[in-house]
């Protein structure tokens, strides 16, 4: 039985290719990919939540803004209102005073009449002059009417001052002074209807003052 021996020359070592399926370069790629995709959305999400944070400090700010608007919108129209009220109050403190002192004199007025006729309304009584009657009652009705009048200005003065304070006090102690001088002929009441006058304008001054300043 023979043998028969051969002899191969290699001239270099092969290359062994060991083929897995799998393509490392794709992998790399899918990698790089979602990267560059998680990436993308992170700066996505950080830009959209520095807009949000931008959008909320913008709005928090505008609201702020606003309300202190509306603050000081409601602080003028309170202002306004109580300046408006004020002058109000002046108007009719300063129109009632002057209604008063009116009233006052023409009490006066009326006194000083039947004083000087007083002698004429005796003589013609006793002449049983019906003319003389007829003038006594009207004078009584006007007398009547007026000191109504002075009475019920008299009252509302009390009402639009506070009796607390002093300039009040002093306004009123005059106002009743003259209430109390006017019904006398000779008293003197055009001298305190002055001091009335003084204090109602001591009083307005003040108060315009407050008005002013808006208070």
């Amino acid at each position: 039985m023979k043998y028969e021996t051969s002899v191969v020359y290699l001239e270099q070592i092969p290359k062994i290719v060991v083929d897995t399926g799998f393509d490392w370069s794709n992998l790399w790629t899918f990698f790089a990919t979602v990267l560059v995709f998680m990436l993308g959305t992170y700066l996505t999400i950080r830009n959209f939540n520095k807009t949000v944070a931008s959008q909320e400090a913008l709005a928090a700010e505008n609201a702020k803004i606003q309300r202190e608007n509306i603050s000081s919108q409601e602080l003028i129209a309170k202002q306004g209102s109580l300046k408006a009220s004020r002058q109000n109050w002046i108007n009719e403190l300063r129109d009632t005073c002057a209604q008063y002192i009116a009233a006052a004199l023409n009490v006066q007025q009326l006194n000083v009449y039947r004083e000087a006729a007083q002698p004429s309304w005796n003589l013609q009584r006793i002449n049983d002059s019906v003319i003389a009657n007829e003038v006594q009652a009207d004078w009584s009705v006007s007398h009547i009417q007026a000191m109504k009048e002075l009475v019920s200005l008299k009252a509302k003065l009390e009402l639009l001052l506070n009796p607390e304070e002093v300039d009040s006090k002093e306004f009123m102690k005059a106002v009743n002074e003259l209430h109390k001088e006017c019904d006398q002929p000779g008293g003197p009441a055009k001298a305190v209807a002055g001091n009335v006058v003084y204090w109602c304008q001591h009083i307005l001054k003040q108060e315009w003052e407050k008005a002013k300043a808006g208070k």
